[in-house]
């Protein structure tokens, strides 16, 4: 009998600690954010992303608002990211189980286009508006699902995003919408 305890004490002990951890992992998931674009009118179209965040409406106890992503900032040239070529702006992010309402992009400083003029490279600063600086938001409206990696694929259209002022200025004004969402287990 003390031989059977001395192995069922042990085994129950490892079960238990194995449910409590299965118990934690299950109610979070994880959230990437992919980025691709359409043909447009230039060169080039580089736009400076700077954070990455999810709108959260968490279940049960969990907290809602704004969540900032695990980001990759820098520069992404849009042109490059065409014929189902896409980047990662934001690895996976765990996040608890609920619903995700909408992504936000935050744009920097020195966002630019290349076309070119005459053989020559011509490069046109975008102007951003104060809407863009803060965040450009898309609606998404999917859900975190637990063990599991929601994988969103946004199209920045750039050939629709660039609006040649009268002035001779260029504005970027973001046209995104969600290409496709995917969920991973």
């Amino acid at each position: 009998m003390k031989t059977i305890i001395k192995i069922l004490v042990p085994l129950l002990v490892i079960l238990a600690f194995s449910f409590a951890c299965k118990k934690e992992e299950d109610g979070k998931g994880q959230l990437k954010v992919l980025l691709t674009d359409d043909p447009a009118d230039f060169t080039e179209v580089n736009v400076n992303i700077t954070e990455v965040w999810a709108n959260y409406n968490g279940s049960g106890n969990s907290q809602s608002g704004w969540v900032q992503l695990d980001a990759n900032p820098g520069f992404y040239d849009l042109l490059q990211l065409q014929n189902g070529v896409t980047d990662v702006i934001a690895d996976p992010t765990l996040i608890p189980t609920g619903d995700i309402n909408q992504i936000r992009l935050v744009l920097g400083e020195d966002n630019y286009a290349v076309e070119i003029i005459d053989s020559i490279e011509v490069q046109h600063p975008l102007l951003l508006s104060s809407q863009d600086k803060t965040g450009i938001k898309i609606n998404l409206n999917s859900e975190i699902i637990a063990n599991q990696t929601i994988e969103v694929t946004l199209d920045f259209d750039a050939g629709s995003s660039i609006i040649e002022q009268g002035n001779g200025e260029y504005r970027l004004k973001p046209v995104i919408k969600v290409e496709n969402v995917t969920y991973i287990p």
